[in-house]
């Protein structure tokens, strides 16, 4: 490309940029998971339609909220979080596991708390030591929302990939833009009320003007910790394992390399299936997709050694992969001086700031109890 040609481009793509017409919203949520959803048909019932959007970085589908809640290792294991989630969502339903964690040592399962002692737990492990709680993600949304709910999406949400974020000083009074982000494409939005559904440490990350944000909130969103992890759902042609609870099987039995966590559903002799749920946590922190490759073959050689030929049993495979499936360390203390710095905006789902007794909630009991 000549010199001229290259200018002219630069100039024409600057010009476009400039001339776009940015979008306004009075409620913008940010994200893709359950929270972000559940906030989205809240704001709709409560507001015009056309004052509220969705903007995710992925494709968002009532089956694929099901996949992702149902179909893995519970990440509900708190008693007192199933209580409060029972008073917000009248028609929840939430079934305990019936026996709790065991881990596998020498071939057989031990319960923890015996004579026998499992290998390390690593981190994030010991969460899943407790009995869980299986979810019925349709039960969290009113019938009709759920009936039409790829609809809604579909109307009310947007799939961009974020360019950055400003806190901006309103100039308008009918239009207030308390923000406004830039997207890859060069699209621009602003609006009133902001609510993020990832990251808190993400979200700094696309801030533009960090200069100007206060300590406490550069605190709250650089503290927070993120693991990502593997989670890897069967559908087998036959019963491997009876009981409805959360296994332990260590990745080695001589390297400390942790463990893969391990629940099956009970046996559906109608449609004659089981379900087999795998759950890997990612202990570094930038993963390559080679050895994460490796990891999904190692877990298959492990299981099929536990569970004879439990390989040749399945006839169909789901497998998810987040780099924020789990987002804890939130700073609770932090969450008074935040809404009166920024009463305009809210963490949704794992980064929920929580409010005593529930302090102690971590994972998607957070995002049920905001």
């Amino acid at each position: 490309m000549s010199f001229g040609l290259l200018k002219r481009f630069k100039e024409t793509k600057t010009s476009s940029f400039h001339g776009k017409t940015a979008a306004h919203f009075q409620h913008l949520i940010l994200g893709q998971d359950l929270g972000a959803v559940l906030k989205l048909t809240e704001l709709l019932r409560t507001h015009p339609a056309e004052s509220v959007q969705l903007i995710t970085s992925r494709p968002l589908t009532r089956q694929g909220l099901v996949e992702s809640y149902e179909f893995g290792v519970s990440h509900l294991r708190s008693p007192a979080a199933v209580e409060g989630i029972y008073r917000r969502f009248h028609n929840a339903k939430m079934l305990p596991q019936s026996k709790e964690a065991a881990f596998y040592k020498d071939g057989k399962f031990y319960d923890f708390g015996g004579r026998a002692k499992s290998m390390d737990l690593r981190t994030g492990e010991d969460f899943f030591a407790a009995k869980g709680y299986r979810l019925d993600v349709a039960s969290l949304f009113h019938p009709e929302d759920w009936e039409n709910l790829d609809a809604l999406l579909s109307a009310h949400s947007q799939i961009r990939i974020f360019e950055g974020i400003e806190k901006t000083a309103p100039q308008d009074l009918v239009e207030k833009k308390e923000w406004s982000l830039t997207f890859k494409d060069f699209g621009l939005s602003s609006c009133e009320h902001l609510y993020v559904a990832f990251s808190p440490k993400k979200f700094l990350g696309l801030v533009d003007n960090k200069d100007d944000l206060t300590p406490e909130l550069i605190d709250l969103c650089s503290a927070v910790q993120i693991q990502a992890a593997i989670s890897v759902s069967w559908k087998l042609d036959r019963e491997m394992y009876p009981e409805d609870r959360t296994l332990f099987v260590p990745q080695s039995m001589t390297h400390e390399w942790g463990h893969f966590l391990v629940e099956f559903t009970p046996y559906n002799h109608q449609d004659q299936e089981q379900v087999c749920h795998v759950l890997y946590l990612i202990q570094e922190e930038e993963p390559q997709s080679e050895d994460l490759a490796g990891k999904i073959k190692l877990m298959k050689r492990v299981l099929d050694r536990v569970f004879p030929d439990i390989d040749k049993h399945v006839k169909k495979e789901y497998i998810r992969f987040d780099e924020e499936m789990f987002i804890s360390g939130v700073k609770d203390a932090a969450a008074e001086q935040l809404a009166f710095d920024y009463p305009t905006l809210k963490f949704l789902g794992q980064a929920t700031p929580m409010v005593a007794p529930l302090t102690q909630e971590k994972y998607l009991s957070r995002a049920l109890l905001s």
